[in-house]
């Protein structure tokens, strides 16, 4: 009965924020991100453009972008989003510095780069992306996408060089622990727990 109780006051909560243009256009752009990352990613550019001191919908935007370019796309489609991801989030930097959320943006893109092209990239951007994690970490050591990012990269590493991933496991126990902590308020982000999830049950067959 309570879950029932809190669901609908979830959706009251809901139907009330959703009365301006600009709450409907995010809800939009969220629902089309489960099924269409490009119409989804045009539907935040719009919000962006009306929204230009908002840091959210560019945040989406890239987002959209980034998760289109891991590989399953042809690479000149890759190279484009991969590009239009970055034009977004220095969008989204110059409304809100040193925001941890942006930050672990910037180190996903940078690892679709290496993803793209490892001996270009990876030298290049290794060290840099390291350094973003920290700086984020620094930042929000109890926000989830944080540690949960900051493990999977360092987990990434650490089979690149053929070390064991298994100390970092621990990262991963207190992302899902902060996941199941974490109040989402208005358009935050809040994706990560169902991965970080799934890192944990490779993690426990080991």
């Amino acid at each position: 009965m309570k879950s029932i109780t809190t669901l609908i006051i979830l959706f009251i909560s809901l139907s009330i924020n959703a009365q301006s243009s600009y709450e409907k256009a995010m809800i939009k752009g969220l629902e089309l991100m489960r099924t269409d990352l490009l119409a989804a990613s045009q539907q935040f550019e719009r919000v962006a453009a009306a929204e230009s001191n908002k840091w959210e919908p560019a945040y989406y935007v890239a987002l959209c972008n980034i998760n289109s370019s891991w590989g399953q796309n042809p690479k000149d489609e890759t190279v484009l989003y991969m590009k239009k991801a970055q034009d977004y989030i220095n969008d989204a930097m110059a409304i809100s510095i040193d925001n941890p959320e942006l930050i672990v943006l910037q180190g996903l893109l940078n690892t679709c780069w290496i993803t793209y092209d490892a001996r270009t990239y990876g030298m290049k951007l290794s060290p840099a992306t390291t350094a973003l994690y920290e700086k984020a970490h620094k930042i929000a050591p109890h926000n989830p996408r944080v540690v949960l990012s900051k493990a999977e990269w360092l987990m990434g590493s650490a089979k690149y060089f053929g070390k064991d991933v298994t100390p970092y496991c621990k990262l991963i126990d207190e992302a899902i622990d902060l996941f199941e902590k974490e109040e989402i308020t208005g358009f935050t982000p809040s994706w990560g727990k169902e991965r970080a999830l799934e890192i944990q049950a490779s993690c426990n067959k080991n």
